[in-house]
Order: structure tokens, then C-alpha cells, then sequence
């Protein structure tokens, strides 16, 4: 077992979760912005040395809800579909966001564990060499 394969796989789940933590929070504070439409984050296994990646797919999902708008000129970037005198809000759905990042946050603390269980591994292994 060498040092790249064994801390391999963990590095990159923490950067995969560390991505997915990033798009909740911006879903998060993007929910009270007309017309965005929420992220989503994918993981995939990496088939070398069985190591996770992220994937983001950003503009996706349903549309938001009619927000009734008075007043104010019809913006041109607005979706035709929405009526004169309406905005689209976000699609963001709060709970799924913080349930989200508590799964990244559970999984990157597991794999933050994982490295000096296997930096102790290694060191036991090498002081069995010596």
C-alpha cells in the first residue's frame, strides 16, 4: 500500500464534500433572489484508486413560485411565461439545503478521520519495517 493510494480516496471526498457544502450555502443564500434556480451536487466514485468527485449542475429544477409584484416595470430578462405583474422566485427549498449540509458535513468529518487513522497505520507499519 503506498502513501498516494491510501490517503487518496479521503482527500478527494473531502474536497467533493467540501464542494457540495459550497453550493447549499449558496442556494442558501440565494433563496430570497427572484428567478434563481438552485444547484445540485452529484458525487461520483473515481475507478483508479476508488476516490469520490464532485459534480455541480447549476440552473436546474423547478420554477419558483409567483411572487405578485406592483409597481415596478416588467423586467425584459423575465421568463415569458410569467404573467405581466409577477417575478419567479427561487427554487430553493430550504429544508433539503440544511439537510444537505449536514450530510457533507457528517461526510467530511468521517473522511477527516480517516487521515490520521491512516497516518497511524503507515507509521505502524514502517516502525515494523525498522
Amino acid at each position: 500500500m503506498s502513501l498516494n493510494s491510501a490517503l487518496y480516496p479521503p482527500v478527494t471526498a473531502l474536497n467533493a464534500f467540501g464542494v457540495g457544502t459550497q453550493v447549499s450555502a449558496h442556494n442558501l443564500a440565494n433563496v430570497l433572489t427572484d428567478g434563481f434556480k438552485a444547484g445540485r451536487t452529484t458525487y461520483m466514485d473515481l475507478p483508479r484508486y476508488s476516490g469520490v468527485q464532485a459534480q455541480v449542475q447549476t440552473g436546474l429544477g423547478p420554477t419558483g413560485p409567483l411572487i405578485p409584484v406592483q409597481g415596478l416595470p416588467r423586467d425584459p430578462a423575465t421568463p415569458a411565461w410569467v404573467p405581466e405583474g409577477f417575478v419567479e422566485g427561487s427554487n430553493t427549498d430550504v429544508a433539503t439545503e440544511m439537510v444537505n449540509l449536514i450530510v457533507t458535513s457528517r461526510g467530511y468529518q468521517a473522511n477527516a478521520k480517516i487521515i490520521p487513522t491512516v497516518d497511524s497505520m503507515l507509521g505502524t507499519v514502517i516502525d515494523m519495517k525498522v
